[in-house]
This record gives structure tokens, sequence and C-alpha cells, in this order.
């Protein structure tokens, strides 16, 4: 009689948390394999629009399938680089370290190599501070620079860091040094 109410007082439990943790994970897992495509889908339409809204001029975008520009290794980087196909210029999306980790920021730069806009995309940066340097009033003062003096923010008197937010200023400043840098390398649009 004592292995019995050992098997019903610690070993039922366990069976039957086990079963339903491998139910849910089964459950999770479908659930990801039918939401991953509509994530992706929607992913791809939001990152065409943010596309659109930075080079205006252009008609559609094609992929280009050339080296990317790693200016420091896992720390800043280009991910990815679209042409408009009308050769109006380029979009490049750039990963940089900031202050909350990696951020995701896009820069249209049209086919004379003058950047049309800048978006930071995704951040960890604290709001209301790190993210004033993502602010559409800070990003404007790159639009129609085809060259930075230097990649780092605080000797480049072109640009003006956001007081108090300088690590998350400093992260898109070398991001949008990274994107000029991307246009060199492709060559400029052709």
């Amino acid at each position: 009689m004592q292995k019995n109410n050992t098997f019903k007082e610690y070993v039922a439990p366990i069976v039957v948390l086990v079963a339903i943790c491998l139910v849910i994970t089964a459950a999770l897992a479908a659930t990801y394999g039918v939401a991953k495509p509509i994530i992706d889908e929607n992913s791809k339409k939001t990152a065409d629009k943010t596309r659109a809204e930075l080079l205006p001029a252009a008609d559609k975008f094609t992929a280009y399938d050339g080296d990317l520009v790693v200016l420091e290794k896992d720390k800043v980087f280009v991910t990815d680089c679209f042409v408009a196909d009308n050769k109006e210029g380029m979009v490049v999306t750039v990963k940089t370290k900031s202050f909350g980790g990696l951020l995701t920021e896009m820069v249209g730069i049209d086919k004379n190599g003058a950047i049309t806009g800048v978006k930071v995309v995704d951040h960890a940066d604290t709001p209301g501070l790190g993210t004033k340097a993502h602010d559409p009033k800070h990003l404007k003062q790159y639009k129609g620079k085809a060259e930075l003096e230097n990649q780092d923010i605080k000797k480049d008197t072109t640009i003006n860091a956001v007081t108090g937010a300088t690590i998350s200023s400093n992260g898109v400043h070398h991001g949008v040094f990274a994107a000029l840098e991307q246009f060199k390398k492709v060559g400029g649009v052709k």
C-alpha cells in the first residue's frame, strides 16, 4: 500500500505535468507554424512602406545581392540594401549597437548619394531619453547630407547629438555612416 501512495503523491503529478507541457508545446508550435508566414508578410509590407516613405521618388525596389558593409562585427552592420528599380536611389537597413542593445534603422539615399530620410524601426533604448535620438526632429538633420565628417558623432561637427542620449545618438549616427558606406560600396545607383 505504501508504493501506491508514493505513486499517487509523487509520480502521478509529474506525469500529468509533463503531459500538459507536451500538449501546450505542440499547440504553441502549431500556432507559430500558422502565424509565422503572416508575421513575415506583415513585416515585409511594413518594410516596403518604410522604404517608400524614405525614398518617395522610387517606384519599386529590388534587393541588392552583393556584399553588405560591416563596420564592426555584431555592432555596426548592414542587414539589407534595396535599390529602386527606376534608379532613383536605395534604402539601406542597418543594425547598430545602442544603449539598449541593437537598434535597427533604415536610411534612404537618393541617386546622387544624399540622404533622403532616416527612420529607426526597432530598438530597446530608454523611452523618453534614448528615444529622443530616434525622434524625426533629430533625424532630419541628416537629410541632404552625402557625407559625414566622422563615424563617431562626437567628432562630427555637422551633426548634433542629443544631450543625455549620446550612446543612442552615436548608434543612429553609426548606422547612417554605414548606410553611406554601403552606397559607396555598391557604386551608387546605376
